[in-house]
């Protein structure tokens, strides 16, 4: 209804301004050097009409063939579109089924119907890699990582994990620093970063990787081995003293960080604070190195009254490492009754390891020097240790490598924090580079 109505209007003021015209005859002359040209008023406004439509009508064919070609480009884009998503997605079904080749056709396919995308990069440094064409694979790679924006991070991850693969640590905490530069959270970045920090021995490097953990997680566990380390090599000692402190908090039950704060303060001569810090430390942790340090005795001290402080300590904190050291300081004090009375108490704690019928041996030895029933007992104890459980071990709970004594790393596999005391079962190591997402 309103084409119709807008059509009549154009023709009421056509036929309004042909009347005008007839109304006003006249001519309209045009003059070009020599030649000269007349025509009626009416003429001209006739041919003028005529160029109009012919104007009007050129102006829609063109914009009819403009629509056509870009609907054709369109049409075009869509279907190459689709092929690449489907060489994308043949690619990755190639990836799962371990076809690394026919995953790089489809990849290269994608690459040239798709362009270079964050995607088709991807997917064709993964299908190469899987096709055992590295170099293609890290040229993929490193055009990904070299993107800014999306991608990016991607492309770095793929760099970490050819160096991972081909052994190269330089190039991995390269692309893993990189890649926590991106995204700072990135658990396998932390992971490349972290054991080059402890390769170097950049103990405060490697703390930064760490989260805050308390309460003897394994991130506590790994934070109190690190801070110890650092004390180690700290040469201010307030400073070492306030990294032990820090390790005792972030894993109260690692013994060895409590005796290192307790020698730290038996150092200082500040013997109140020290005597304190092993009672937490026992209370906490009950293990040999405590109760060594309980046994010690102060310059001067009598064996009486070092036997009965052990002992003190022993019945305020219990335990059965403790009960088998006030069993030993009462065996140095021969306070016989005693010592058999706190080995009972350890064997009631569970203690039946080979220093127990060790110990008992020697209390016979001492107790009925040169009769035939010392001879006898301490035989039957001697038997009894040589075949009893040897006493704990430190224990890699990465590689279940054991070792007689705590150090910051597993001497055999060097993972950090991960010693455990009297802890014989493994469990299978973590990859510093997790497996990546099936197909990619």
């Amino acid at each position: 209804m309103r084409r119709a109505l807008v059509v009549l209007l154009v023709l009421a003021l056509a036929a309004a301004a042909a009347l005008w015209i007839a109304d006003r005859p006249g001519t309209v002359a045009l003059s070009v050097a020599d030649l000269a040209v007349e025509a009626p008023l009416w003429l001209v406004g006739l041919g003028l009409a005529l160029l109009l439509i012919v104007f009007s009508g050129l102006v829609w064919l063109l914009a009819r063939l403009r629509g056509w070609l870009q609907r054709r480009r369109l049409k075009r884009a869509l279907r190459h579109r689709d092929d690449g998503d489907a060489a994308v997605v043949a690619a990755l079904e190639a990836l799962a089924a371990g076809d690394g080749p026919a995953a790089l056709k489809n990849g290269r396919r994608a690459r040239k119907l798709l362009g270079d995308t964050p995607l088709t990069l991807l997917l064709t440094g993964h299908a190469a890699r899987a096709a055992g064409e590295i170099e293609t694979a890290e040229q993929s790679f490193r055009s990904l990582a070299g993107r800014k924006g999306a991608g990016a991070f991607l492309g770095h991850r793929g760099l970490a994990q050819l160096a991972v693969e081909r052994g190269s640590q330089g190039e991995a905490v390269e692309a893993a620093k990189a890649a926590l530069s991106l995204r700072p959270n990135a658990g396998w970045a932390q992971a490349i970063a972290f054991g080059d920090s402890v390769r170097h021995h950049d103990w405060q490097g490697a703390l930064r990787l760490l989260p805050e953990a308390r309460g003897d997680s394994e991130t506590g566990y790994r934070r109190a081995a690190l801070l110890l380390a650092a004390a180690g090599e700290e040469t201010d000692a307030t400073a070492a003293q306030r990294l032990e402190e820090e390790a005792v908090s972030a894993a109260p039950g690692l013994a060895p960080a409590h005796a290192a704060l307790v020698r730290r303060l038996r150092a200082a001569e500040r013997t109140r604070a020290a005597d304190k810090a092993l009672e937490r430390g026992l209370a906490a942790a009950s293990h040999p190195v405590l109760a060594a340090l309980a046994v010690e005795a102060s310059p001067g001290e009598p064996k009486g009254s070092r036997a009965r402080r052990v002992a003190s300590l022993a019945g305020q904190v219990g335990g059965a490492e403790m009960a088998l050291a006030a069993a030993r300081a009462a065996l140095e004090a021969e306070q016989w009754a005693e010592a058999r009375r706190w080995v009972e108490r350890g064997r009631a704690g569970g203690l039946e390891d080979r220093r127990l019928h060790v110990l008992l041996a020697e209390l016979a030895e001492r107790e009925f020097a040169g009769t035939e029933r010392a001879r006898i007992e301490a035989e039957a104890h001697w038997r009894d240790a040589a075949t009893a459980p040897a006493e704990p071990v430190w224990t890699c709970t990465a590689c279940g490598a054991t070792q007689p004594e705590w150090t910051p790393a597993c001497t055999n596999c060097g993972t950090v924090g991960s010693l455990r005391w009297g802890e014989a079962a493994a469990i299978a190591p973590r990859l510093a580079l997790p497996a990546p997402i099936p197909g990619l």
